[in-house]
């Protein structure tokens, strides 16, 4: 079970993200929504989705970690991941998930690789890649929930998913990156961009295994 941290700040399409979630081939997700320093827009009756309302955690880009730590202290399930409200992810994103980590049940951390809705030949982290690097990676990440349990928080700043990783990294929790491209930067749902995005695969890379 994986529960996706939403961070929002009232973009409309924040509702395609959360139909993103909704589309999933694998029904085994949760989502928690933080409305940060406004009001909800949305109204939801789904259970597994809870919707929370905060006071402003921080300005610009330095605002999004704050408020998914704000997020995480709500989570119950194993594994938690990451979406923003202007993006998406593929629908076998949760199935591709599953099958990771049951043929990798050493990882503590996997990566998916991210594109771009505007521009599908950019993947982030490069499909030849054999690390992570700053401006390479973004937050189409998995992380065990224990680990925000022992204290690794995010640090708001504008590279804050790339420290995040690092820190993880010099932690040294397992993490793998991907071949799969799950994840499209300010996406809208999209069943032929679906099929292209995952016809772009990568290096599988292990760290500190």
């Amino acid at each position: 079970m994986i529960t996706f941290i939403i961070p929002s700040i009232g973009r409309k399409t924040l509702e395609e993200s959360i139909q993103s979630i909704k589309n999933q081939t694998c029904e085994d997700w949760k989502i928690i929504i933080i409305f940060d320093g406004i009001q909800s827009t949305i109204t939801e009756t789904n259970t597994k989705i809870t919707i929370l309302e905060s006071h402003k955690q921080g300005e610009g880009t330095n605002s999004a970690g704050a408020v998914r730590n704000f997020g995480m202290q709500r989570v119950d399930t194993e594994w938690v991941a990451f979406l923003d409200d202007d993006d998406i992810i593929s629908p076998n994103y949760i199935e591709t998930f599953n099958k990771e980590i049951e043929e990798h049940p050493q990882i503590d951390v996997l990566i998916f690789r991210m594109s771009f809705y505007n521009d599908l030949n950019i993947v982030l982290p490069k499909l030849e890649t054999d690390n992570f690097y700053q401006n390479e990676v973004g937050i189409s990440f998995v992380i065990k929930t224990e680990i925000f349990n022992n204290g690794l928080k995010f640090i708001p700043s504008c590279i804050e998913d790339f420290n995040y990783l690092q820190n993880l990294k010099e932690n040294k929790y397992i993490i793998m990156i991907s071949p799969y491209t799950r994840y499209i930067v300010r996406g809208y749902i999209d069943l032929d961009i679906f099929s292209k995005i995952n016809e772009k695969l990568g290096n599988r890379v292990i760290l500190n295994n």
